[in-house]
């Protein structure tokens, strides 16, 4: 059997824009006095990350209580904005369709630090039943380690009962990469919320755009 395992934010939807509009609307409430974050200082600090690893770094001032609260609220306005603008990554339906073409020799697996409520909206709009179209799925906040520590790869991998040899990670952000990378398991670079040059420099396998660009052969060929 062989594995393929992906992230979900940024990766299977291309949801970083909206990430994005959201921590920039709470961080400008919180602060109203600093310049409003940019795209950059996003994609390099806040992209793919826990939460509590956010609020903790930036916002060290507030109790632990007000951290998850103003957590709770950027999440509320993800899911507002995203109602109305969240859109699968484009070319999601071609690897859809190569996965249940090869479904008899792949397990599927999701490990994403998105909190449960953004899992759950998230695969309801791509209609991705998490039971039945994955075969495990691993929320870091559940799981307890969140990425770039690599334990939540090296688990899911033992959870399919796949070797992490046979195995390729979709990955969008600069943590998903270096969780990747550190547990040793080839990772594709999604290009949508990192420039091509700072995922190659993280150790990516191959980068591209979105899956649009895949070589799927050259994928099946590697994890054999």
């Amino acid at each position: 059997m062989y594995g393929i395992l992906f992230d979900l934010d940024g990766t299977l939807v291309d949801s970083d824009p909206i990430h994005f509009e959201a921590w920039q609307k709470i961080l400008a409430e919180i602060k109203p006095n600093q310049p409003l974050i940019d795209r950059e200082f996003f994609d390099k600090n806040i992209s793919g990350r826990l939460n509590a690893d956010i609020t903790r770094e930036f916002l060290s001032y507030l109790s632990e209580d007000e951290q998850e609260k103003l957590a709770d609220k950027k999440e509320l306005l993800f899911r507002e904005l995203a109602k109305e603008k969240l859109q699968p990554t484009k070319g999601l339906d071609k690897i859809l369709e190569y996965i249940k073409e090869n479904r008899s020799k792949l397990k599927i697996g999701l490990a994403t630090n998105a909190p449960r409520l953004i899992v759950e909206f998230e695969l309801g709009l791509l209609k991705l039943d998490e039971k039945s179209f994955f075969d495990a799925v691993l929320l870091a906040e559940e799981f307890g380690i969140g990425k770039p520590n690599p334990d939540i790869y090296l688990e899911l991998a033992r959870r399919l009962n796949v070797d992490k040899n046979s195995c390729v990670i979709f990955e969008d952000s600069i943590s998903g990469v270096r969780a990747a990378v550190a547990a040793e398991i080839k990772c594709i670079g999604i290009l949508t919320s990192a420039k091509k040059e700072t995922l190659e420099q993280y150790g990516t396998w191959r980068t591209v755009k979105n899956f649009q660009d895949i070589n799927l052969d050259e994928i099946w060929n590697a994890i054999q």
